[in-house]
């Protein structure tokens, strides 16, 4: 139903005022009246009013004085003059007055005032719809800009000038080439026109420069703007300043090359360090043999010194592409301050640019529960959950619910986000982590899942996810609580040979050439040794026979040496156990259970050292 305007009427006429009253009332209108200048101030003071209808002659304040002082009381209001004395001059004076409307003379033509008083209600209705627009345009997060057909500028909002450094008297009549920067092609701006005088809208990204020549990246809607007729006058353009976006989204790419880098570099990195271990193990094996032949001697020398620098070499590949992280890259977090500043930091995305947009997110944060603490980076993790967030968003571009759960279980801390987007078929679900699998969807970025997963894993999480297509997607993160104790691995000093009883020693590594190596050295030092090339064959062996040491792999075909270390258990006698590893010695440990071992060494070892180890745990033997 319209809202009629609220009236006002001061006649010194009392039937006059009731009769006007009751005439309006039937015409939708709210009234009151007073009879006096001195009850209209009063009354208008306590109450607004849209128009007043006010008697020229009254018996305490002449009309016009009147007008001037309800008008500093009210503003907004506006006036109609009423009088049984007119003339020409007094109406042409009268409606020169600032908020007077119109001069009507007595007796009333009730239908012609009912006339102007709907046209100034529905102007006034119009005038409110543009004062709030204009309100909204001004007040808007995104760059507001109205050119004529020709593409002159004809308007700009505070926030052109703000992101661009140009003040609005110097937009007004230039092209938006003002803005150009030449590192978006001519095809995408002849696109575009094609686009927008065809009548249909235009969506894109520029890479525009600011007046003081530096770049900035826009997400641009371009749309036609008609007249009644239908007819395309004006092209209105709201955009909106992603260029951190953009940076983030080359960091990500570029932490995604890497990621992918580190996975091919850990797989050369193992097989390298077992070729190395044979190497160096062999030439170390030799020494005992040659140790009076100074030429030989010399000859190995150089050997070892070439496997050492080998090794290093591998060590700063890992480095490079950050798959070997140093210990101090990691802190006890906690996981829950960290989803919440991620969420908050998205606060813009989900509530300030979706308003603007007419968007609405519901945000659920009820089940956000207070956690234990884990071991992490906390930027990395916070860039995974803004990511996983931000993705959400784009996937629900007409708005939608984001939920969000943490909770604790077995020792590990868990996080799910969900979102009632578009959901995933099952091929992209399949090969959502993998390294530059993007889905290319223009509402999504599609970008760093794998970087996530990355992150995740290095954590010594677990990401997984659930999707079903029409029915939105949960990412479930998985870490483990943080361990009172972290395993170490410390280089100990040089010693010569195994300086203990004699020992029963199993050797597992799929490398048969470094289980052969290792049988040959504690056979020299009279130890009983046996080797098997798989895990599989080690539990075989362990069911029938004791032994005082298993040195174990960590990567083999069958059973890995987590699986060897955890069988272990289960013994009525458990040996001490090392763990030799081509893969470094930052051993994250699986499912968050401890690794239950007495030394790791990484390859390419030196026999001091693996025998210093051997010592140490059997001195007291």
């Amino acid at each position: 139903m319209e809202t009629k305007s609220r009236i006002f009427i001061v006649d010194d006429n009392k039937e006059l005022c009731t009769n006007i009253c009751d005439i309006l009332e039937e015409n939708g209108y709210t009234v009151e009246y007073a009879n006096n200048g001195k009850d209209a101030i009063v009354l208008l003071q306590k109450n607004r009013y849209d128009i007043a209808l006010v008697d020229v002659k009254l018996p305490d304040i002449p009309g016009a004085e009147l007008i001037k002082k309800l008008m500093s009381i009210s503003p907004s209001t506006e006036f109609i003059y009423i009088t049984a004395y007119a003339s020409l001059d007094s109406a042409i004076e009268a409606v020169k007055q600032e908020h007077v409307v119109s001069y009507e003379t007595k007796p009333l033509d009730m239908n012609r005032l009912l006339s102007i008083l709907m046209q100034v209600t529905k102007r006034r209705k119009v005038e409110d719809q543009i004062r709030k627009l204009s309100h909204a345009v001004e007040q808007s997060p995104s760059v507001v800009m109205i050119t004529d057909l020709k593409g002159k500028i004809e308007f700009v909002n505070s926030k052109f000038t703000q992101l661009t450094g140009f003040s609005i008297d110097e937009a007004i009549g230039q092209l938006p080439s003002i803005l150009k920067s030449d590192k978006t092609s001519p095809e995408v701006y002849k696109e575009l026109w094609k686009t927008i005088t065809s009548g249909k809208e235009w969506r894109g990204e520029f890479c525009n420069k600011k007046k003081n020549g530096e770049l900035y990246w826009e997400s641009a809607c371009i749309s036609p703007i008609r007249n009644t007729e239908g007819i395309i006058t004006h092209f209105v353009a709201v955009n909106e300043d992603i260029t951190e976006k953009k940076k983030m989204e080359e960091t990500l790419l570029q932490s995604e090359k890497l990621k992918s880098m580190g996975m091919m570099t850990s797989g050369v990195a193992h097989d390298f360090n077992n070729i190395l271990a044979i190497i160096s193990c062999n030439a170390q094996l030799l020494e005992m043999i040659y140790r009076d032949h100074k030429e030989m001697m010399d000859g190995l020398t150089i050997i070892r010194k070439a496997t050492k620098d080998g090794a290093e070499i591998v060590n700063r590949m890992k480095k490079f592409t950050r798959t070997d992280k140093e210990i101090s890259e990691f802190d006890t977090v906690d996981i829950k301050k960290i989803l919440e500043h991620a969420i908050e930091f998205s606060r813009p995305k989900w509530m300030n640019i979706a308003k603007a947009k007419g968007i609405t997110y519901d945000i659920n944060l009820e089940d956000i529960k207070e956690t234990p603490t884990v071991m992490g980076n906390s930027s990395e993790l916070r860039e995974v959950f803004i990511n996983i967030i931000n993705n959400a968003l784009d996937v629900m571009s007409g708005g939608g619910r984001l939920s969000f759960r943490t909770w604790t279980e077995d020792r590990n801390v868990y996080i799910s986000i969900s979102d009632t987007g578009k959901g995933m078929s099952e091929d992209v679900k399949q090969k959502i982590f993998d390294p530059f699998f993007t889905t290319r969807r223009p509402e999504g970025s599609g970008l760093g899942m794998s970087v996530a997963y990355g992150i995740i894993t290095g954590h010594g999480g677990k990401i997984g996810v659930e999707s079903e297509e029409g029915k939105g997607t949960t990412f479930t993160l998985r870490f483990p609580v943080t361990n009172d104790t972290s395993q170490q691995t410390v280089s100990p000093e040089p010693s010569q040979g195994i300086k203990t009883k004699m020992l029963r020693i199993l050797v597992i590594d799929d490398e048969e050439d470094i289980c052969n190596i290792l049988g040959n050295f504690f056979s020299r030092d009279g130890h009983d040794v046996k080797v098997v090339n798989s895990g599989a064959e080690a539990l075989k062996i362990l069911k029938t026979e004791n032994f005082d040491l298993v040195l174990t792999d960590l990567v083999m075909p069958d059973l890995s040496g987590y699986d060897v270390i955890k069988a272990l258990d289960g013994l009525d006698k458990r040996p001490k156990v090392g763990l030799i590893t081509g893969w470094g010695d930052k051993i994250e440990t699986k499912e968050g259970e401890e690794l239950k071992v007495e030394f790791i060494i990484k390859k390419p070892f030196n026999f001091s050292e693996l025998s210093r180890y051997i010592n140490d745990i059997f001195s007291t033997g």
